[in-house]
């Protein structure tokens, strides 16, 4: 009996071990895969691929394509349509035999049409569109300039601050060159009543420049830039502030809400008090608090004047566009609406891309330790939350020092396409010295030809 009671509790025992075994086993089982299996693009479009894997305590993950000249893929799982066909794209885990793989069929590029009824691509959300978007280009200081009271036609206001009309051929050569979004700053404040009725000679010509990038089949993001002046962030004026964004926006949408999905909106271009202790650094809960308000009120707006707004994506933008940790968890983002993104604005590192007044011009160890945590208070904020982000403001001034600009350019994008953040260049259309201004300008509007090709090469490049 003794005998036969030991046995029993050794097989027992044996029987524990084994279904330990076995969900040891389970546990640590290793897969790898990826979020699509087949993807359609038309040339031009790009995807960002998600992968998943699991039972590797470290790995290295290695991106490759059966044909590049078809489809592009970089380590981040970009996949870039490059000419019509199929190609294989895979990751696979370096040193083992596990991958996965995603089949691209690429169509050649449709001819857009400004009536569309409907979303032609049948996106789902948000970040959808921004997966496509990969290299921007800020048409700045022309239809955000303001305070041109002094104009007997304020028409004019778009050449106020020395740049030439907008035309046409300098879209075409912005599209050429390999960008595919444009983000067409716009203030109204010279152009609105005190009610917030726009003049429709202004409405006219922003829709003309528009038709410019749509005609071009680019992604568009269109703004109100500089509305500091009425766009109070106080609770005392919050009412009426609301009433007047929400017929301002209640106009643009409606003249719009029949282009397609590639036209996005960008409700305020870096919200906050102009002048406050707190411009710059976020600004005070009270004022994130007024602006979710002022958010919310628009956002419904443009939902309700029907047609493809509403569906379109939306962008809301943090006070000052900051991405400090308060300003992006302060931010109210919807619920139930996955049409939303979030940009923000992040010049870095300062000193040599914005601070007019520092001679530092080189990437320095601190310059990348600034732009590692501007991506991960993004992520940390709203990617991980399932929140796609745009950059649509970035760049650094001309300090006479192009090669460490390119430097800066391609560390900065390689951050950015880590975490699946399409970035935008700030064009200001001059290329002055830091003593006379910020000199960010990439196109010489009045010759069609880029001041650094270098340059545009590399932002370019980085994303393809």
């Amino acid at each position: 009996m003794k005998i036969k009671k030991i046995f029993s509790v050794l097989l027992a025992a044996l029987i524990c071990i084994s279904a330990m075994a076995v969900n040891v086993s389970a546990a640590t089982k290793k897969s790898v895969k990826l979020n699509k299996s087949k993807i359609t693009l038309e040339v031009g479009e790009s995807i960002t691929l998600k992968k998943t894997v699991t039972g590797f305590s470290k790995y290295t993950v290695q991106w490759s394509t059966s044909d590049k000249t078809v489809a592009a893929v970089k380590s981040g799982g970009k996949v870039t349509a490059k000419k019509a066909g199929t190609a294989t794209i895979t990751m696979k885990i370096k040193g083992t035999k596990y991958k996965a793989t995603c089949k691209v069929t690429v169509k050649k590029a449709s001819t857009s049409s400004k009536k569309a009824k409907t979303n032609s691509s049948g996106f789902k959300s948000a970040q959808d569109i921004v997966d496509k978007m990969t290299i921007g280009w800020n048409l700045g200081n022309t239809l955000d300039c303001v305070n041109c009271t002094w104009l007997s036609d304020k028409l004019d206001c778009e050449t106020a601050w020395g740049n030439i009309k907008t035309t046409k051929a300098m879209i075409d050569t912005v599209k050429k060159a390999g960008f595919n979004t444009v983000r067409i700053p716009v203030s109204w404040n010279d152009h609105i009543d005190s009610n917030g009725k726009i003049d429709s000679k202004w409405l006219d010509r922003v829709q003309e420049v528009v038709d410019y990038a749509y005609d071009n089949d680019m992604y568009i993001i269109l703004n109100t830039h500089h509305e500091n002046g009425w766009v109070k962030l106080d609770a005392s004026k919050e009412k009426e502030t609301k009433k007047k964004l929400n017929y301002v926006w209640k106009q643009i949408a409606t003249r719009f809400k029949d282009y397609d999905e590639k036209l996005l909106f960008e409700i305020l271009n870096e919200p906050r008090t102009e002048g406050s202790a707190q411009e710059w650094n976020g600004g005070t809960s009270a004022e994130r608090e007024v602006l979710n308000s002022l958010y919310q009120g628009a956002v419904d707006t443009i939902r309700s004047t029907g047609g493809n707004n509403k569906t379109r994506v939306i962008i809301l933008t943090p006070y000052c566009a900051n991405s400090s940790k308060a300003t992006l968890s302060d931010l109210w983002i919807p619920e139930d609406d996955n049409r939303i993104a979030v940009s923000v604005h992040a010049y870095s590192p300062y000193n040599t891309a914005l601070n007019r007044y520092s001679s530092e011009t080189k990437l320095t160890a601190n310059g990348k330790k600034e732009i590692d945590n501007v991506f991960s208070s993004i992520n940390s904020e709203l990617l991980s939350k399932k929140v796609p982000v745009i950059m649509d403001e970035f760049g650094t001034m001309n300090k006479s020092n192009i090669d460490d600009r390119i430097e800066i350019a391609k560390y900065y994008l390689s951050v950015a396409e880590k975490y699946g953040v399409p970035c935008v260049w700030w064009d200001n259309g001059t290329i002055c010295a830091p003593s006379e201004g910020e000199g960010f300008g990439l196109l010489n509007r009045k010759t069609l030809k880029w001041y650094f090709p270098e340059l545009v090469e590399t932002l370019v490049d980085a994303v393809s």
